[in-house]
């Protein structure tokens, strides 16, 4: 697992230079403006992307899927050569920006891989669909917005995920 919170993400995407996002919508978040296409964003900008749910008509569903893309983005900035040589700076000026469950040594091991083979990354999102409802969730004492998933969605997101656990390529 990778855990980091807001300031992390920021220092993230500040220490890769910055990313080329994409973006399915035109529209405002904080101070910023983003085009429908490619945004290179900073880390205030990509975070103000990445929180933005109001300027949709889908709302949080829109939020994950600029949340995906904001991480495939860091994906393939982080596997260019550009990024991989100088790995060890990178990670050092990181320190304490994320928590992970990745031994460092099997890191080193992925980022060495890369730089010999140059492998393409094959980059796969999916998202369980569901009906919205306010309910009271198990997490709070209180009704909420939440969503009822659609148990077809649900079954092939345990498709996906048995595929990625028997080393398949995922076409969706």
């Amino acid at each position: 697992f990778f855990r980091i919170n807001f300031t992390g993400f920021k220092e993230v995407i500040d220490a890769l230079g910055g990313v080329n996002v994409y973006s399915e919508y035109d529209f405002s978040a904080a101070t910023y403006k983003y085009v429908k296409g490619e945004n290179f964003l900073d880390g205030d900008q990509a975070l103000a992307f990445v929180r933005s749910r109001y300027a949709f008509a889908s709302g949080d569903r829109q939020r994950g899927k600029n949340q995906m893309a904001v991480i495939k983005a860091v994906i393939n900035k982080v596997v260019s050569p550009a990024i991989l040589v100088n790995y060890k700076t990178t990670l050092d000026s990181l320190a304490g920006a994320f928590e992970t469950s990745v031994p460092y040594s099997q890191i080193t091991k992925l980022i060495q891989n890369q730089l010999n083979e140059g492998t393409q990354w094959n980059i796969v999102t999916y998202s369980v669909d569901g009906k919205g409802a306010t309910l009271k969730p198990y997490s709070l004492s209180s009704r909420a917005y939440v969503m009822i998933p659609d148990q077809t969605t649900v079954d092939h997101a345990k498709k996906l995920i048995a595929q990625v656990n028997n080393n398949e390529i995922l076409t969706q």
